[in-house]
């Protein structure tokens, strides 16, 4: 089985908790992708890393992104056959043309979701499936931040604090699994699979890390240690090996941790059909 929190905290050395985030994402994401049809496209690409860790040495199809600078970034990956500049609402492909779409942590930056959902019904096959990850509706309730001052009796301190975590992250809404239902009907599609990941107790040491590593604050001792400004003083490659070493060691049992039976994690993995 690969070992995602080791990968990604290479690749994300400079931001470890936005590695434990994705490891587990990808470790939840990984039995519905294992044995995914082609072809496939990746909806949101980015610069293709989580393509790469995630599908291994096969092939993706296609991957599509607005962001230029991601885009050449996947090009040059290897990951993808063709990438493509273009937004989930006008997927420059024919009806029926993938066995599957596969999206990692994308939806939510979008706000109105409808035409997209439409459109990679669209682009499906009869029977293709839609793999998408995002934050759970039970999401913003899990910070740490919220769930302090919720539990101090703060509860506008709590909503301002998720409020500003949402601005951060450009985060525009946290569907539950009913709601993902009557989302991709729209699109034709029907709901076979939803399954929760990061339990609160991750999500709250995740929510702490991030101030630890000084994601979202202006300035930090570790966002200076980190900064690619400093890259010709050749501490950086030790640092990073540090990062991996340690953490993929301390890191693991949050890692590794499931969601409990009947309860809520912070992000959600949707497996949606098309129909016949």
């Amino acid at each position: 089985m690969t070992d995602y929190l080791a990968d990604l905290l290479d690749a994300y050395w400079f931001a470890p908790p936005v590695a434990l985030w994705r490891a587990v994402e990808l470790r939840a994401a990984s039995d519905a992708c294992r044995a995914v049809e082609r072809p496939l496209l990746d909806l949101g690409c980015g610069d293709g890393l989580i393509g790469r860790i995630l599908f291994g040495g096969r092939p993706v199809d296609a991957g599509i992104d607005p962001w230029s600078g991601q885009l050449q970034q996947a090009a040059r990956s290897g990951v993808y056959r063709r990438v493509d500049r273009a937004v989930g609402d006008a997927l420059p492909y024919p009806d029926d043309h993938f066995a599957a779409v596969f999206s990692n942590s994308v939806l939510e930056h979008i706000p109105v979701l409808e035409p997209v959902i439409r459109d990679v019904g669209r682009v499906l096959e009869p029977g293709g499936r839609f793999i998408f990850t995002v934050p759970s509706d039970a999401f913003r309730r899990m910070l740490d931040g919220y769930a302090r001052r919720a539990a101090a009796g703060d509860q506008a301190g709590a909503e301002a604090y998720a409020q500003r975590v949402d601005r951060r992250l450009e985060h525009y809404h946290y569907h539950t699994p009913d709601e993902w239902r009557q989302l991709l009907a729209i699109g034709g599609m029907d709901v076979i699979e939803t399954h929760y990941y990061v339990p609160e107790p991750v999500e709250r040491f995740w929510d702490r890390a991030n101030q630890r590593y000084g994601i979202g604050r202006r300035w930090s001792p570790w966002r200076i240690l980190a900064s690619p400004r400093l890259r010709t003083l050749g501490y950086q490659p030790a640092l990073r090996r540090l990062i991996v070493n340690r953490l993929s060691t301390r890191w693991r049992p949050l890692y590794e941790m499931d969601v409990q039976p009947g309860r809520k994690g912070g992000g959600l993995l949707v497996v949606a059909e098309r129909r016949p």
